[in-house]
């Protein structure tokens, strides 16, 4: 009788020395993983992942100066880093230039590289920036409003820009032109536009 209880007091003291070992060696491994380099540079990696994509130069300007809008529009649609953003991205900064109640944010990212063509910049890891951006108000754009055929605010110029293309096979300049309409009531907001390139 004495040895079965001893047999079942030795059995219960193993039992609770092995439940005591297995939680601290898993302690110890929860411990060593919190610390681990790969643990430290998965969440670096992971932070670095859900930095802004958004370029600068793409953010819409709050502004009652149709001018200045309509620049801010063509350099966003002219500037652009395949190796920081995706085409999404780009559309989606494209068209908050527009009003989303409308059809104007279609127009807006219609001026922008279709897929195929995005995915051969991507591919080169093409980048874009825009310089000497300037406009004018053409003898047509400025009868427009004359004639009835465009709303209260509108304004339309045409915007010229000097583009500077960089892939990893080398470096292109194009002049690039757009008309672009903008209406302000008193903020301004992007109206149509059409686009032609020359290199």
């Amino acid at each position: 009788m004495r040895s079965s209880n001893r047999s079942r007091i030795v059995f219960a003291v193993l039992v609770v020395v092995g439940a005591v070992a297995l939680t601290a060696m898993l302690a110890a491994r929860w411990k060593s993983a919190e610390s681990s380099p790969e643990r430290l540079t998965s969440g670096a990696t992971t932070f670095r992942a859900e930095a802004p994509k958004e370029l600068e130069v793409w953010r819409r300007p709050t502004t009652t100066d149709p001018r200045e809008f309509a620049i801010a529009y063509a350099r966003a649609i002219w500037t652009y880093d395949t190796t920081r953003h995706s085409y999404t991205d780009w559309q989606n900064a494209v068209s908050v230039y527009a009003d989303p109640s409308s059809v104007a944010p279609q127009v807006a990212t219609s001026l922008l590289p279709q897929w195929a063509e995005w995915e051969q910049l991507q591919q080169h890891k093409a980048h874009a920036t825009t310089t000497a951006v300037t406009l004018e108000v053409t003898p047509e754009l400025n009868a427009m409003p004359h004639r009835g055929q465009a709303p209260p605010g509108w304004h339309a110029y045409v915007v010229y820009g000097k583009q500077t293309v960089v892939t990893d096979t080398g470096t292109k300049f194009l002049d690039r032109q757009a008309a672009v309409a903008v209406v302000c009531t008193p903020t301004c907001r992007f109206w149509s536009a059409t686009a032609q390139v020359s290199s």
